[in-house]
């Protein structure tokens, strides 16, 4: 990895930050929305996992619904709880406009949370591909080398995009669209090195 230095402010979970990437891979034509859970003890936030939710024109009703199913697997876990929402538009625009009344909605129950725009030119790349926003009284940008992901992380998530394994991601609205489908992702890296890999900042 590169330069030591201290613990990150942010921190993301390699299966959070690839399933967030995957959505906007398998969506790339389309506004794709997820929501990210994770911990936060006062110096960190920590990105454990992330929901993919949309890739049509904002189910805003069905927000509400999602939310409240994902904190209810969050309480199942244990220790998670709701820190913010990533997205992606069709044009690469990392303007938060669109998905602004949803953050603040979010940032009104967790007061630290964050909004990351997928970076979608550097998603083959072994860059971090995300523009992080924090909820500090207004919407502000997160420095990229706050931003704590290994370069394990970065390596497989590329090497997954490269194997189309993104095809195989379930949002909530393929669920919609065919219930059998698991929008949890649970088993979407069973048997995959990526699934072996520490959090960032573990």
């Amino acid at each position: 990895g590169g330069g030591g230095g201290g613990a990150k402010p942010y921190a993301f979970d390699p299966k959070a930050y690839a399933k967030a990437l995957m959505h906007g891979c398998k969506y790339s034509s389309e506004s794709v929305l997820g929501i990210l859970v994770g911990s936060h003890n006062g110096k960190c936030l920590k990105v454990k996992d992330a929901f993919p939710l949309f890739h049509t024109h904002s189910l805003a009703p069905m927000l509400k619904a999602t939310c409240m199913l994902i904190e209810e697997h969050c309480r199942s876990v244990g220790g998670l709880e709701i820190v913010g929402i990533y997205f992606a538009s069709p044009g690469g625009s990392f303007d938060m406009a669109p998905v602004k009344a949803i953050a603040d909605k979010i940032a009104s129950n967790f007061a630290g949370a964050t909004c990351w725009a997928l970076d979608t030119g550097k998603m083959s790349e072994r860059q971090f591909a995300m523009r992080g926003m924090a909820n500090n009284k207004d919407w502000k940008p997160i420095a990229a080398d706050s931003v704590g992901v290994s370069e394990e992380a970065l390596k497989h998530t590329a090497r997954l995009i490269s194997e189309m394994k993104y095809l195989e991601i379930v949002d909530f609205d393929d669920h919609l669209a065919d219930a059998s489908l698991n929008w949890l992702n649970d088993n979407l890296f069973k048997g995959d090195a990526l699934a072996d890999l520490p959090c960032a900042s573990d």
